[in-house]
C-alpha cells in the first residue's frame, strides 16, 4: 500500500486540555513540538476518575473496549512506522468520557508503547502517537486553572533547555 501524502499521526485528541506532573517534563518531553521557543505554563488542579495507561496491553484493552476504526486516516503513516498492513483502531474518546474524566499515560507506558505497533486483536493494530510521558488528557471539565500565577518560559533557538522568563521590573508584589 503506497501513498504520496501523509495522513494523521496522532492517536489522541489535540484539542483537549493536557497536563503533566512537572514543568520541565511538560516542556521538554513533547512529541511533535514543532520547534516551539516560548510557552505559558498554567497551573491547574483537578480530580476525578483517571484511567492509567501503563503498558501496551492497557492500550490494547482500551481499544477493544472503546474502538474507533481509523484505517483511512492512519494507514499511510502507521504502516511506514510499523510495516503493518491492515485495519487500525484508536480509542473512541467521546465514549470513554462517559466513564472516565481523564486518561493518564505513565512514563513507563509511554516508553514501552509509544510510536510502535500495538496488536489490539488478530485483525487490528494501534499506535500511541502524539502523546508524551506522564501526560494526562482531560476528557471532561473537572480540571480548572488553579488561580496561581501563570509562568512564561522560553528557550533559545537550537537549545533544548527551557528557562523561566524573569519577572518584569515593578510587576512582583515585593517591588510595589
Amino acid at each position: 500500500m503506497r501513498a504520496n501524502f501523509s495522513g494523521t499521526w496522532w492517536s489522541v485528541p489535540q484539542s483537549l486540555l493536557t497536563t503533566r506532573g512537572s514543568i520541565p517534563d511538560a516542556l521538554e518531553l513533547v512529541e511533535d513540538s514543532l520547534g516551539w521557543e516560548i510557552a505559558t505554563v498554567i497551573p491547574v488542579h483537578g480530580a476525578g476518575r483517571i484511567l492509567e495507561v501503563r503498558s501496551p496491553a492497557d492500550w490494547a484493552d482500551l481499544c477493544r473496549a472503546y474502538p474507533m476504526e481509523v484505517t483511512a486516516s492512519r494507514r499511510h503513516d502507521w504502516f511506514r512506522v510499523t510495516g503493518r498492513e491492515g485495519p487500525w483502531l484508536i480509542l473512541n474518546w467521546e465514549r470513554l468520557s462517559a466513564q472516565w474524566d481523564a486518561v493518564h499515560l505513565t512514563t513507563l507506558g509511554y516508553l514501552s508503547a509509544a510510536n510502535q505497533l500495538i496488536d489490539v486483536d488478530a485483525d487490528h493494530g494501534s499506535v500511541i502517537g502524539g502523546w508524551g510521558p506522564d501526560a494526562t488528557i482531560w476528557l471532561t471539565d473537572v480540571a480548572r486553572e488553579s488561580g496561581q500565577p501563570r509562568e512564561q518560559w522560553y528557550r533559545l533557538r537550537n537549545d533544548w533547555r527551557w528557562t523561566p522568563t524573569p519577572p518584569m521590573h515593578g510587576t512582583d508584589a515585593a517591588a510595589t
